[in-house]
């Protein structure tokens, strides 16, 4: 028979969670529109120079060209703008790919020229890497000389599928080589910075606004810098960084005027902010506005709902929350107890208004979809809560609720969980918790903690390359949704790389980027 203690949260030794340090700042940053005017103003001078140079005629070096340029456009974090032109482009260069690549022997090249055609879905065979390696296979030790060229290459090497053997030397080799240069110090400063970051978070599982933020400041020291490329690039980013504030200042009101965080235990997170960033890192481009305001609600909601299972709800409670979630109406919500309730009434609110938003839009559909998973997600909390309290027994069963959707998706979903449980295990176990992938695996192969996370990375590295196959194979769903897919893995790269929990620490690595991108002004 299942428990049915109510935990009092007044009772736990949690450690009181200190009022969001970015709340208040945001709230009183000031807007000028009429800056906003003058850099689109710009920016609309610029761009035609750079269509003109993507539209230009040539033989296989002017489309060899155009294609290093695209890999530069998407660093710079402008490759947006040009969607329709680098599309062509590709599509173009694909068809005589072998032409183009097949006397090339600049490893730098080769490296961009993968990287491209694989991020916009063309299968560019890792076999064009023979040509930088030996009989034995391995990767020429005179490659070393090369420090962009390695970087390059590594880079490449994160974007292999499960076939791809070839780049799974490639990452030993240059990762190995990139280590010795940053411990050496041989390079210039801006070069070790960019390999720095790039081995801390290569761009395939970077965030895009990072990637460009980051970038941008590189390419100005490059003394073969296009002055006008990094003059529209700082523009851009700019204009970004204007519009960005002045959405999250509405999303701050918003949660602001719902009046819920006086109500609530301390415990709870004030994750505004970060939950902000979270859908930033789904939807970098200025027009999906209102793609990152609801991946921003949406994920507020389930880190409430985190905290409330966490720490607060009963089996009793949870199930009956379960029931109001699934009946979905006002109705049965007198029958919750205080926080069940304003949790069951955030979930209506939030869910009102992204109703209001996609019906707006015409696609009122994935409300429909959107409700469906969190009836999952909460039945799935709901499982989670009896094993971690030893109600019933976790094993692989834990994630059978993927298994009905597509490969690329059950992967995704995967991944966020063994990457949540790396992060949350130390947390859980002094909790009592039992269900995490970690625990479970433990006990199945009598290993250490150790080799279960070593065990469970080494799962993570495998399942990126399944994506990164998925994503290729998947030919019959428009580009921008698969990008969302690819986005969504590097919202879980990003905040559990290197099993830093970074979404729940409001210093380091969280801090650093909400800075870099919001508050540091970028130099015109």
């Amino acid at each position: 028979m299942e428990s049915q203690t109510t935990f009092k949260y007044e009772s736990l030794a949690f450690t009181k969670l200190s009022h969001c340090q970015w709340t208040d700042y945001f709230l009183s940053v000031p807007i000028d529109e009429s800056e906003l005017d003058v850099i689109t103003r710009e920016i609309d001078i610029l761009k035609p120079e750079v269509m003109e140079l993507l539209s230009s005629q040539g033989d296989d070096e002017t489309s060899k060209r155009k294609v290093l340029l695209i890999q530069l456009l998407l660093s710079l974090g402008l490759a947006f703008h040009f969607e329709n032109e680098i599309k062509n482009i590709l599509e173009h260069a694909f068809r005589k790919i072998d032409d183009i690549t097949g006397d090339e022997k600049d490893l730098s090249t080769i490296s961009i020229m993968f990287r491209v055609f694989r991020t916009y879905g063309h299968n560019l065979p890792s076999s064009v890497f023979k040509r930088f390696t030996g009989d034995d296979g391995k990767f020429q030790q005179s490659l070393t000389e090369d420090a962009k060229g390695i970087l390059s290459l590594y880079e490449a090497a994160h974007l292999g599928t499960t076939t791809d053997y070839i780049l799974d030397e490639a990452l030993k080799f240059t990762s190995s080589h990139l280590k010795s240069l940053l411990a050496g110090g041989t390079c210039r400063p801006h070069i070790l910075r960019l390999i720095r970051n790039t081995l801390y978070l290569p761009q395939r599982w970077n965030m895009e606004a990072v990637i460009a933020r980051e970038y941008i400041s590189f390419y100005e020291q490059e003394e073969d810098h296009d002055k006008m490329l990094l003059r529209l690039a700082k523009l851009n980013f700019k204009l970004l960084q204007l519009h960005y504030i002045k959405e999250l200042k509405s999303f701050i009101k918003w949660w602001m005027e719902l009046g819920l965080t006086s109500k609530w235990p301390s415990q709870f997170r004030e994750r505004i902010v970060e939950a902000w960033l979270a859908g930033l890192m789904m939807y970098f481009e200025p027009q999906f506005s209102g793609g990152r305001v609801i991946a921003a609600k949406f994920n507020y909601l389930l880190t409430i709902l985190d905290d409330a299972c966490d720490h607060y709800f009963s089996i009793h409670e949870l199930t009956r929350l379960v029931a109001c979630v699934e009946r979905w109406s006002p109705d049965g919500i007198d029958t919750l107890e205080d926080i069940s309730r304003s949790v069951f009434k955030l979930m209506l609110d939030v869910f009102d208004d992204i109703g209001k938003g996609v019906r707006s839009e015409g696609s009122s559909y994935h409300l429909k979809e959107m409700l469906e998973e969190l009836n999952t997600l909460v039945r799935a909390n709901l499982d989670l809560v009896k094993w971690a309290r030893g109600i019933q027994t976790a094993g692989k069963e834990a994630y059978e609720w993927v298994r009905s959707r597509p490969r690329l998706i059950k992967s995704l979903a995967a991944k966020g969980r063994l990457m949540d449980d790396i992060t949350d295990f130390d947390s859980d176990m002094s909790n009592g918790f039992a269900a995490n992938a970690i625990n479970y695996y433990m006990k199945q192969f009598v290993v250490t903690k150790e080799e279960a996370i070593l065990e469970c990375q080494r799962m993570i590295v495998d399942i990126n390359k399944t994506i990164n196959e998925e994503l290729l194979k998947t030919t019959s769903v428009p580009g921008r949704v698969l990008k969302q897919a690819l986005n969504f893995g590097r919202l879980l790269e990003l905040l559990y790389t290197k099993s830093d929990d970074i979404y729940n620490c409001s210093e380091g690595k969280l801090k650093e980027y909400i800075v870099t991108l919001l508050i540091d002004p970028i130099r015109l």
